[in-house]
């Protein structure tokens, strides 16, 4: 199972950075008889004791159906091998709803400009936004005729990830990942605990991917570890991501879906 952003699975491209899709229990269901679709992704990273700095993409497009990844659907536990895909593949839209999208995140308010090359709205290059945890994101969406109708919706932005200790444990021990938990039921977690195997791999192209609830630890068990443990450290690490989904249907041919989500990378020595 490739890892790619929740998004990326609306728009049918190669984020997410996690592949859900490929992961029972974790979708909705595909929507037939809609055909209007806006998908917007909203990524950052942990910056600091509960900040997260991020950027914000927006796409229109049309298609006979989608499956929407849901994080009030991903509340149980599964965990899978995978393989690691470093193929980062640009987020690419269809069509254009307005000449700009209003988005605020917390304190900061910005027009996202469309761009022709990638026919998509985005953050300026360069220039992430600074959020706090309990901020909110507002997306509003001027709207173009017979491209998608004029909508607003909000969504609380994933809060900032804090993972505790991330040292292997010794031979024949499970390993139990820790990190600050909201026990919220609109939130999931993606652990990604990747390694090279064999050893002699140039980089860390193995993992044990994780759809987990955001309960603040999951532990997996030692005959799990194999791989992980015979490889280098410095090819070992830990992702968590927390992620969190809404959406909107302003009528029976259109659906706007809005996914948050934030990550944080420890090497495990």
């Amino acid at each position: 199972m490739a890892v790619r952003s929740p998004v990326l699975l609306v728009l049918g491209a190669a984020l997410l950075t996690a592949s859900l899709a490929g992961c029972s229990g974790i979708t909705e269901a595909s929507r037939p008889t809609i055909n209007r679709y806006a998908a917007v992704n909203i990524t950052a990273r942990t910056s600091g004791p509960g900040q997260a700095r991020g950027t914000a993409t927006v796409i229109f497009f049309d298609a006979l159906s989608v499956q929407a990844p849901s994080s009030v659907l991903q509340q149980t536990d599964e965990c899978v091998f995978s393989a690691v895909d470093t193929l980062v593949t640009p987020t690419v839209g269809q069509n254009r709803a307005g000449s700009t999208i209003g988005f605020t995140a917390g304190s900061t308010s910005l027009q996202l400009a469309y761009s022709d090359t990638l026919r998509r709205y985005a953050t300026p290059a360069g220039q992430p936004f600074t959020y706090s945890t309990g901020d909110q994101a507002r997306v509003t969406i001027p709207g173009a005729a017979d491209v998608f109708p004029a909508q607003s919706i909000s969504i609380k932005l994933a809060e900032p990830l804090v993972p505790g200790p991330v040292a292997a444990p010794l031979s024949g021990q499970p390993y139990t990942v820790t990190w600050n938990g909201t026990n919220d039921p609109t939130a999931a977690i993606i652990l990604s605990i990747k390694y090279a195997n064999p050893a002699t791999a140039s980089y860390a192209n193995e993992q044990i991917y994780c759809a987990l609830r955001d309960d603040g630890s999951h532990t997996i068990p030692a005959t799990g570890l194999t791989g992980f443990l015979g490889s280098p450290a410095n090819r070992r690490s830990v992702t968590l991501t927390r992620w969190r989904t809404t959406e909107a249907q302003p009528d029976a041919r259109t659906l706007l879906h809005v996914a948050t989500s934030v990550d944080t990378t420890v090497v495990v020595p």
